[in-house]
């Protein structure tokens, strides 16, 4: 299994790329380090794909899966799926006045 871990410092994704790979059964860790909420919204990234998501943090889900996750202060989630399609899809914070993206790659 490959294990990526994004950290959440600042108001920043960091690191703010991240490759992954087709078909490669994936643990996609997020730590929230700021003393505040975060979200995680990569709706395209995980469209049509089962997930197993663990951790504090607190999924919301809608008619086409995962919306969004919200992490709390010092929060961990850990989403593992396989990436089923490749490409460049990009993910945000969406808490008001946070204006935190970054980009996940799938080759």
């Amino acid at each position: 299994m490959e294990s990526v871990t994004i950290e959440i410092r600042g108001r920043m994704f960091i690191p703010n790329h991240v490759l992954l790979h087709h078909d490669q059964e994936t643990a996609l860790r997020f730590r929230n380090h700021d003393t505040e909420l975060h979200t995680v919204v990569a709706k395209e990234l995980f469209f049509g794909v089962g997930l197993n998501i663990g951790g504090n943090g607190a999924p919301e889900f809608g008619p086409d899966g995962l919306k969004r996750v919200i992490i709390p202060p010092e929060g961990l989630i850990e989403i593992q799926f396989t990436p089923t399609r490749t490409g460049t899809f990009s993910y945000l914070c969406d808490m008001p006045g946070h204006d935190m993206k970054a980009v996940i790659v799938v080759e």
